[in-house]
């Protein structure tokens, strides 16, 4: 699916939605703004995203369609005493519709809302959230940090908020065409060399509305970008998540950490409340949850112990933890419960098979090095 399309309640599923209009776009960018809540719920305001709104038009939910499986992530997006009605308007729709109903990264504390209207709950990930009030990089947890801080810094690179609406039509697009550049980079040597569907958020120039960029670079070198950090907004901007970070392959060991400080800094004097560093799927998603999906578990495990060549949550995790986050508990809510081809769907729309068999290969039986003569 190319478009973002907008579902009205009362629609069949055999009846094709209608291609949103600007305005439309900009009301679904305004909500997910105001209303959403966590890291991946501003990723619904992406063109690939089908939104289901509530009967006033006051809140929605962002999905990707594969036949009769929806798969929904940044959560209810809606103001807070809205959010059950909407989700009991979901509910009446996907019945009416025979749809097989997927919901990603719910936290803990709406569990009881969602097991309330029948939905089976799986651990599925940890989000990592950093409180900025009263945060400092002092003491030995951070020792780390400072350290990949200070080395940067001694190389000469700075890090900047670039102002994309203070940039003209050729600049703006030059940005966009240099953070490809380093994204299908960094992507390529990857087993799943592109955006994990459903889980990251992709560069689109026209759909970037009000994430933040910030970049480093050579302080008397502008325009020689070595890592840049998008952040997209939670919380009517109370709070930002790291949604996606890349470097250059010749960048300074340790930008991106550098670049983390920098603009958690500057959010800090901002008045910002927290950072999310977002979610880590399948980590600590061993132990059991009262009824739970054990084959959903077990094969959430078997990724975080002997699949991280796919995606390597195991330094994710690590990488994150670095930063002394906390790490809270996020959900897979099913409707009515996951079954073998509501999870073929999903590993369908995630892009597993999508893989490069020659990265694979490459990891599998990496090229012996030749000692020299």
């Amino acid at each position: 699916m190319t478009d973002t399309c907008t579902i009205q309640n009362s629609q069949k599923r055999n009846e094709l939605p209608t291609q949103d209009t600007p305005k439309e776009r900009l009301e679904v960018e305004r909500c997910a703004f105001e209303n959403g809540q966590f890291p991946d719920s501003y990723l619904t305001t992406e063109p690939e995203y089908l939104h289901f709104w509530n009967e006033q038009r006051t809140g929605y939910i962002g999905y990707v369609q594969d036949g009769r499986y929806i798969h929904i992530v940044g959560g209810l997006i809606a103001p807070e005493e809205e959010k059950e009605d909407l989700l009991r308007q979901i509910c009446e729709f996907v019945s009416q519709n025979k749809l097989h109903t997927n919901f990603f990264s719910i936290p803990e504390h709406d569990l009881p809302l969602f097991k309330k209207f029948g939905f089976q709950a799986t651990k599925f990930g940890e989000n990592a959230i950093l409180e900025l009030k009263g945060h400092t990089w002092q003491g030995k947890p951070y020792s780390w940090v400072r350290r990949q801080v200070s080395f940067v810094s001694r190389q000469g690179l700075i890090g900047r908020e670039i102002q994309l609406e203070e940039l003209s039509v050729d600049e703006r697009r030059h940005a966009f065409e240099r953070l490809q550049k380093m994204n299908e980079a960094q992507l390529s040597g990857r087993v799943l060399n592109h955006e994990i569907g459903l889980l990251e958020g992709k560069l689109y120039p026209d759909y970037f509305y009000r994430r933040r960029l910030f970049v480093a670079h050579p302080e008397n070198e502008p325009d020689n970008w070595q890592a840049f950090v998008a952040c997209t907004p939670m919380q009517g901007g109370r709070g930002w998540a790291t949604e996606m970070y890349r470097s250059t392959d010749d960048s300074v060991r340790g930008v991106i950490p550098f670049l983390f400080v920098h603009l958690i800094d500057k959010m800090q004097t901002e008045g910002v409340a927290e950072v999310s560093f977002c979610m880590v799927p399948a980590i600590h998603c061993d132990k059991k949850y009262p009824g739970d999906s054990a084959t959903t578990r077990f094969f959430l495990s078997l990724w975080e112990k002997r699949m991280n060549f796919l995606f390597s949550v195991q330094g994710l995790y690590h990488f994150k933890s670095r930063f002394r986050p906390r790490f809270e508990s996020v959900y897979l809510c099913v409707k009515p419960k996951i079954t073998n081809l509501s999870t073929f769907s999903f590993v369908k729309c995630v892009g597993v098979f999508q893989l490069s068999w020659k990265n694979l290969f490459h990891l599998c039986w990496p090229s012996k090095k030749r000692n020299p003569d």
